[in-house]
């Protein structure tokens, strides 16, 4: 890659910070999850607002 190109091949988005559980650190992989899948403790989402 030169200078100036776009690397269009990387990883995971930054969105997902709120899938990553603050209380055991798990990645919680279910997109409508609002609870963590190990631990139970809720993921910070609110879908409760969304239209």
């Amino acid at each position: 890659m030169t200078h100036g190109e776009v690397d269009d091949e990387g990883g995971e988005p930054p969105c997902m910070l709120e899938l990553v559980c603050e209380e055991c650190g798990r990645l919680n992989d279910e997109p409508e999850s609002v609870v963590c899948g190990r631990c139970g403790a809720p993921l910070g989402r609110d879908f409760q607002n969304t239209p």
